[in-house]
Protein backbone atom coordinates (compact mmCIF):
# COMPACT_ATOMS: atom_id res chain seq x y z
CA UNK A 1 0.00 0.00 0.00
CA UNK A 2 1.39 3.17 -0.83
CA UNK A 3 0.35 6.36 1.26
CA UNK A 4 1.89 9.65 -0.72
CA UNK A 5 -0.62 12.09 -0.37
CA UNK A 6 0.95 14.76 2.03
CA UNK A 7 1.62 18.19 2.80
CA UNK A 8 3.62 21.17 2.09
CA UNK A 9 2.84 24.69 1.51
CA UNK A 10 5.09 25.91 -0.70
CA UNK A 11 3.42 26.80 -3.53
CA UNK A 12 -0.71 26.32 -2.27
CA UNK A 13 -2.61 28.27 -0.94
CA UNK A 14 -2.78 28.43 2.92
CA UNK A 15 -6.13 27.78 3.38
CA UNK A 16 -6.52 25.41 0.13
CA UNK A 17 -5.70 21.68 2.23
CA UNK A 18 -6.33 20.24 -1.24
CA UNK A 19 -4.00 21.92 -3.28
CA UNK A 20 -1.21 21.31 -0.37
CA UNK A 21 -1.89 17.25 -0.72
CA UNK A 22 -1.41 17.82 -4.33
CA UNK A 23 1.42 19.69 -4.32
CA UNK A 24 3.19 17.67 -1.96
CA UNK A 25 1.70 14.29 -3.97
CA UNK A 26 3.63 15.66 -6.87
CA UNK A 27 7.17 16.37 -4.60
CA UNK A 28 7.02 13.04 -3.32
CA UNK A 29 6.24 11.18 -7.16
CA UNK A 30 9.15 13.73 -8.34
CA UNK A 31 11.85 12.21 -5.99
CA UNK A 32 10.53 8.55 -6.45
CA UNK A 33 11.10 9.23 -10.16
CA UNK A 34 14.22 11.23 -10.25
CA UNK A 35 16.84 7.94 -11.28
CA UNK A 36 19.32 10.06 -9.52
CA UNK A 37 18.24 8.38 -5.97
CA UNK A 38 17.92 4.70 -8.02
CA UNK A 39 21.66 4.33 -6.36
CA UNK A 40 21.57 6.90 -3.12
CA UNK A 41 18.35 5.17 -1.26
CA UNK A 42 19.57 6.78 1.69
CA UNK A 43 19.28 10.46 0.22
CA UNK A 44 16.02 9.33 -1.22
CA UNK A 45 15.20 9.21 2.18
CA UNK A 46 16.21 11.75 3.43
CA UNK A 47 14.53 13.89 1.02
CA UNK A 48 11.01 12.43 1.29
CA UNK A 49 11.64 12.65 5.25
CA UNK A 50 12.19 16.58 4.71
CA UNK A 51 9.11 16.99 2.85
CA UNK A 52 7.19 14.97 4.67
CA UNK A 53 7.96 14.91 8.14
CA UNK A 54 7.02 18.99 8.78
CA UNK A 55 3.84 18.25 7.39
CA UNK A 56 2.42 15.89 10.19
CA UNK A 57 1.20 16.74 13.47
CA UNK A 58 3.22 14.12 15.37
CA UNK A 59 2.61 15.63 18.80
CA UNK A 60 -0.99 15.78 18.28
CA UNK A 61 -1.51 11.97 16.79
CA UNK A 62 1.12 10.86 19.56
CA UNK A 63 -1.41 11.86 22.33
CA UNK A 64 -4.39 10.62 20.63
CA UNK A 65 -2.99 7.44 19.86
CA UNK A 66 -2.11 7.21 23.15
CA UNK A 67 -5.46 8.29 24.76
CA UNK A 68 -6.19 7.80 28.26
CA UNK A 69 -2.46 6.84 29.09
CA UNK A 70 -1.10 10.38 27.86
CA UNK A 71 -2.23 12.71 31.04
CA UNK A 72 -0.65 9.48 33.42
CA UNK A 73 3.34 10.64 31.40
CA UNK A 74 5.94 12.96 33.03
CA UNK A 75 6.40 15.58 30.22
CA UNK A 76 10.17 13.95 29.57
CA UNK A 77 7.94 10.86 28.65
CA UNK A 78 6.17 12.46 26.74
CA UNK A 79 8.80 13.93 24.83
CA UNK A 80 10.16 10.34 24.68
CA UNK A 81 7.34 8.73 23.20
CA UNK A 82 6.46 11.42 20.50
CA UNK A 83 10.15 11.27 19.38
CA UNK A 84 9.52 7.53 19.30
CA UNK A 85 6.14 6.95 17.68
CA UNK A 86 7.24 9.50 15.17
CA UNK A 87 9.85 7.35 14.02
CA UNK A 88 7.66 4.55 14.12
CA UNK A 89 5.25 6.50 11.44
CA UNK A 90 7.99 8.17 9.23
CA UNK A 91 9.40 4.37 9.03
CA UNK A 92 5.81 3.03 8.10
CA UNK A 93 5.01 5.37 5.74
CA UNK A 94 9.02 5.11 3.90
CA UNK A 95 8.54 1.49 3.46
CA UNK A 96 5.36 2.30 1.90
CA UNK A 97 6.72 4.66 -0.36
CA UNK A 98 9.70 3.14 -1.43
CA UNK A 99 7.41 0.35 -2.63
CA UNK A 100 6.17 2.86 -5.15
CA UNK A 101 6.03 1.19 -8.96
CA UNK A 102 3.94 3.54 -10.75
CA UNK A 103 0.39 3.91 -9.55
CA UNK A 104 -1.44 6.84 -10.25
CA UNK A 105 -2.27 9.20 -7.10
CA UNK A 106 -5.99 10.88 -7.21
CA UNK A 107 -6.05 13.88 -5.27
CA UNK A 108 -10.25 14.36 -4.71
CA UNK A 109 -11.82 16.50 -2.97
CA UNK A 110 -11.97 18.15 0.23
CA UNK A 111 -14.52 18.66 2.99
CA UNK A 112 -14.12 20.96 5.83
CA UNK A 113 -14.99 19.58 9.18
CA UNK A 114 -15.30 23.42 11.07
CA UNK A 115 -12.90 25.97 11.26
CA UNK A 116 -9.39 25.38 10.68
CA UNK A 117 -10.22 21.99 10.22
CA UNK A 118 -10.60 19.61 6.96
CA UNK A 119 -10.40 16.09 5.71
CA UNK A 120 -9.05 15.36 1.72
CA UNK A 121 -9.90 12.41 -0.04
CA UNK A 122 -7.16 10.60 -2.38
CA UNK A 123 -6.54 7.41 -3.76
CA UNK A 124 -4.39 5.12 -5.38
CA UNK A 125 -4.93 3.40 -8.58
CA UNK A 126 -3.42 0.04 -8.65
CA UNK A 127 -3.77 -0.81 -12.41
CA UNK A 128 -6.86 -3.19 -12.77
CA UNK A 129 -7.01 -3.58 -8.60
CA UNK A 130 -9.26 -1.81 -6.69
CA UNK A 131 -8.04 2.22 -5.59
CA UNK A 132 -6.91 2.37 -2.09
CA UNK A 133 -8.74 5.12 -0.25
CA UNK A 134 -6.42 7.23 1.63
CA UNK A 135 -7.63 10.22 3.17
CA UNK A 136 -6.60 12.94 5.43
CA UNK A 137 -7.85 15.13 8.05
CA UNK A 138 -6.01 17.83 8.80
CA UNK A 139 -6.14 20.97 10.96
CA UNK A 140 -4.16 24.68 9.76
CA UNK A 141 -2.29 25.94 12.82
CA UNK A 142 -0.67 29.28 12.08
CA UNK A 143 -1.53 29.03 8.13
CA UNK A 144 0.02 25.80 7.39
CA UNK A 145 -2.24 22.32 7.20
CA UNK A 146 -1.08 19.70 9.25
CA UNK A 147 -1.86 15.98 9.33
CA UNK A 148 -3.19 14.49 12.58
CA UNK A 149 -4.99 11.08 10.98
CA UNK A 150 -4.71 9.80 8.07
CA UNK A 151 -7.74 7.24 7.48
CA UNK A 152 -6.89 4.03 4.64
CA UNK A 153 -9.68 2.67 3.13
CA UNK A 154 -11.68 4.18 5.91
CA UNK A 155 -9.76 2.90 8.83
CA UNK A 156 -8.36 5.80 11.13
CA UNK A 157 -4.45 5.08 11.07
CA UNK A 158 -4.48 6.86 14.68
CA UNK A 159 -7.89 5.01 15.74
CA UNK A 160 -6.07 2.16 15.27
CA UNK A 161 -2.52 2.54 17.20
CA UNK A 162 -4.86 4.02 19.93
CA UNK A 163 -6.83 0.34 20.19
CA UNK A 164 -3.25 -1.80 20.13
CA UNK A 165 -1.64 1.05 22.31
CA UNK A 166 -4.46 0.48 25.11
CA UNK A 167 -4.64 -2.87 24.95
CA UNK A 168 -1.04 -3.25 25.66
CA UNK A 169 -0.85 -0.94 28.38
CA UNK A 170 -3.70 -2.24 30.19
CA UNK A 171 -2.02 -5.89 29.86
CA UNK A 172 1.44 -5.49 30.33
CA UNK A 173 2.56 -1.63 30.79
CA UNK A 174 3.64 1.39 29.90
CA UNK A 175 7.11 -0.19 29.77
CA UNK A 176 5.90 -3.06 27.40
CA UNK A 177 4.28 -0.43 24.88
CA UNK A 178 7.81 1.61 24.78
CA UNK A 179 9.65 -1.54 23.86
CA UNK A 180 7.37 -2.83 21.36
CA UNK A 181 7.72 0.18 19.25
CA UNK A 182 10.96 0.29 19.68
CA UNK A 183 11.32 -3.22 18.04
CA UNK A 184 8.80 -2.15 15.52
CA UNK A 185 10.77 0.58 14.76
CA UNK A 186 14.00 -1.31 13.91
CA UNK A 187 12.15 -4.06 11.96
CA UNK A 188 11.08 -1.63 9.73
CA UNK A 189 13.95 0.23 9.34
CA UNK A 190 12.94 3.54 11.57
CA UNK A 191 16.72 3.32 12.69
CA UNK A 192 18.53 4.54 9.85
Amino acid sequence: MLALAVLTPRYALADDAMAEVKETTDQVLQILKNPEYKSAPTQRRQELRSVIGSHFDFTDMSRSALGIHWSSLSPDQRNEFVSLFTRLLEAAYMSRIENYSGQTINVLNERADGPGYSEVYTNIVQGSAQPISVNYRLKQSDHRWKVYDVLIDGISLVGNYRNQFNRIVNNNGYDALLQQIKTKVSQVGGDS
